[in-house]
C-alpha cells in the first residue's frame, strides 16, 4: 500500500475475543470490511466471531482464527484489543510483527496507556497508532484516533478516513497522554462523583441522575466548553475559582470504588437486576443521540 493512498483496507485482523474484540470486528464489517477475530483459543475465537456476526447482521465477512500466520493473510489493518497491561500487549505485538503484511498498518485500542510505550515492540512505528473504541465498539459514534511519537501524518490520516467509513467521527489526541480525551473526562468526572458518595453529598442513584438526567442531555447538545460558552464565561471563571479547591484531587483509587470492586459488588445497586436490558437502553440512547449529534455538526461544532 502506498504511503499516499488512504484507502480503506479491504481485510482486517482483529487480535482479542474478549467483549470488545467482536464489537470491533461488527464496527469494521459495517465498513465492508473483511474481518478475521483471531484468538489464542480456537473455541473462544468462534464463538466471538458468530457474536460479531450477529452484532453486525447476517452475511457479515467476519471469519475466526487462531493467533498464527494465516491469520494475518491479505490483512491491511492489524487491530490489537487484548487486557490492559502494557507488558502483554508489547509481547503480542512483538509476537505476530513478523506475520504482519508489508505495509499494513497496525493499531491498538488501548483505552489509558502511550502509544509510544507500546510501539517499540513494533519494527514499523511509523505504521502504528491508537485507534479507541468506546463501548459499544459497534454503536458508538466516535472513535480516538491516537499517533504516537513516530506515526506518521499519513497513517493518522488513513484512520481518520476509516473512522468516517465506520460512520464515526474521529477524534484525533494531539498528544500522547494517558487516558486521551474520553477517559481524561470520564474518570476527572468519575471521580468527583465517588468522592460525593464518599463524602455523603448524595447517594447513588442521585448522582446518576444528576448526570444522566442533567448533565448528559445538556452535554449532548453542547459539551462542555460549549456550555460554559452558552451560561457566560464570566460566571464559569467565578464559579470555578469557588469550587475548584473543593473538587477532588485523590490520587488513589476510592474505598468507594476499590471496595465493591474486590467483592465483586456495585456502585448503584439497582444495575445488578438490569442486566441486558440496561444494555438495550444504552443502545437506545446511543441510537437517538445520532440525530442530534448530526445538527449539532452541522452547525459546525
Amino acid at each position: 500500500m502506498d504511503d499516499a493512498e488512504h484507502t480503506t483496507p479491504a481485510r482486517a485482523t482483529v487480535l482479542g475475543t474478549g467483549a470488545m474484540g467482536p464489537e470491533i470486528a461488527a464496527a469494521l464489517a459495517a465498513a465492508g470490511v473483511a474481518v478475521t477475530l483471531a484468538g489464542r483459543d480456537a473455541g473462544a475465537a468462534a464463538r466471538a466471531a458468530g457474536r460479531a456476526r450477529e452484532m453486525a447482521g447476517d452475511g457479515a465477512p467476519i471469519a475466526a482464527a487462531g493467533i498464527d500466520a494465516a491469520a494475518f493473510a491479505g490483512s491491511g489493518l492489524v487491530v490489537e484489543t487484548i487486557s490492559e497491561d502494557l507488558g502483554a500487549k508489547r509481547d503480542l505485538l512483538a509476537r505476530v510483527a513478523p506475520w504482519v503484511e508489508p505495509g499494513a498498518r497496525v493499531v491498538t485500542n488501548t483505552s489509558s496507556l502511550r502509544i509510544g510505550d507500546l510501539a517499540g515492540a513494533l519494527p514499523d512505528p511509523a505504521r502504528f497508532a491508537g485507534l479507541h473504541f468506546l463501548k459499544p465498539a459497534h454503536l458508538t459514534a466516535v472513535v480516538e484516533v491516537v499517533p504516537g511519537p513516530d506515526t506518521t501524518p499519513d497513517t493518522t490520516a488513513a484512520l481518520v478516513e476509516l473512522a468516517g467509513r465506520m460512520g464515526k467521527t474521529p477524534l484525533v489526541v494531539r498528544a500522547d497522554v494517558p487516558g486521551f480525551i474520553w477517559n481524561r473526562i470520564q474518570f476527572a468526572v468519575l471521580r468527583e462523583c465517588l468522592h460525593m458518595l464518599e463524602a455523603g453529598v448524595a447517594d447513588a442513584a442521585d448522582i446518576d441522575a444528576a448526570v444522566a438526567d442533567g448533565l448528559a442531555p445538556r452535554w449532548m447538545a453542547a459539551g462542555p466548553l460549549a456550555t460554559a460558552d452558552l451560561g457566560g464565561l464570566r460566571t464559569f471563571a467565578r464559579v470555578s475559582e469557588q469550587l475548584f479547591p473543593e473538587l477532588s484531587a485523590a490520587r488513589e483509587v476510592p474505598d468507594a470504588l476499590a471496595r465493591p470492586a474486590r467483592e465483586s459488588g456495585a456502585l448503584a445497586p439497582w444495575t445488578a437486576g438490569a442486566g441486558e436490558a440496561l444494555a438495550d437502553l444504552r443502545a437506545d440512547a446511543l441510537a437517538a443521540g445520532r440525530g442530534i449529534t448530526a445538527r449539532r455538526r452541522g452547525l459546525g461544532a
